[in-house]
């Protein structure tokens, strides 16, 4: 499924990684958290592909970079099928590699918005030193989920953006690849000052009602 899903439900959390910024490892909880309505990419609608160094996949829900960092393109970023290695549910995934240091980066647009949670669903996202999402000068380490699947997102609880928001491989200086595939990639946009205003009349008006 692609689209916009709205969601209404308790908020719940599996985790902390700042005052605000909350990590969640489970679908269900980031899902209540957010409390409201959210955006999913399945990239089912996106044909297979190699994105190429510097180049953007735009799928309309979200865009895609390939930063092409200067490190002889060593690293890679591709749409691949649900029958490949790594699929999560058996249809078309975001498949990355960082790359030796300097590392490439995959960056995360959402169509002009600031986004104040992001998650997706992830394959071995850990092959040696770790895959991290970087989110507003923070690194959030994917490696909890090991050589499995699972879910990993994160919540500015304030509804703050999070700001630019990327995968990349470990900071370190590492000589060899980092992989990561991922799936069903979820945002919830920052509300603009007019979407805030009608929302507290719509508010507003349910409570008149009420009474």
């Amino acid at each position: 499924m692609k689209g916009i899903i709205a969601v209404c439900a308790v908020a719940a959390y599996a985790g902390t990684a700042s005052s605000q910024v909350m990590v969640f490892t489970d679908r269900a909880s980031w899902e209540a958290a957010v409390g409201g309505s959210y955006t999913l990419e399945d990239f089912n609608g996106s044909s297979v592909q190699t994105i190429a160094p510097g180049a953007t996949l735009d799928t309309g829900l979200l865009q895609v970079t390939r930063d092409g960092s200067p490190n002889a393109n060593d690293g890679d970023l591709e749409i691949r099928p649900g029958t490949s290695f790594g699929n999560i549910d058996g249809t078309n995934f975001l498949y990355g590699e960082t790359g030796i240091t300097p590392h490439e980066n995959t960056l995360f647009g959402f169509n002009g918005q600031q986004v104040y949670a992001f998650g997706g669903d992830f394959a071995s996202p850990f092959s040696g030193d770790g895959i991290n999402i970087s989110a507003g000068g923070q690194l959030f380490s994917l490696d909890g989920i090991g050589f499995g699947t699972g879910f990993y997102g994160i919540v500015d609880l304030g509804g703050s953006s999070l700001g630019q928001v990327s995968i990349v491989g470990d900071p370190g200086d590492i000589t060899f690849q980092e992989l990561w595939q991922a799936d069903n990639i979820s945002y919830a946009a920052v509300p603009t000052p007019a979407s805030a205003i009608l929302l507290g009349i719509g508010g507003l008006l349910a409570t008149r009602r009420k009474r």
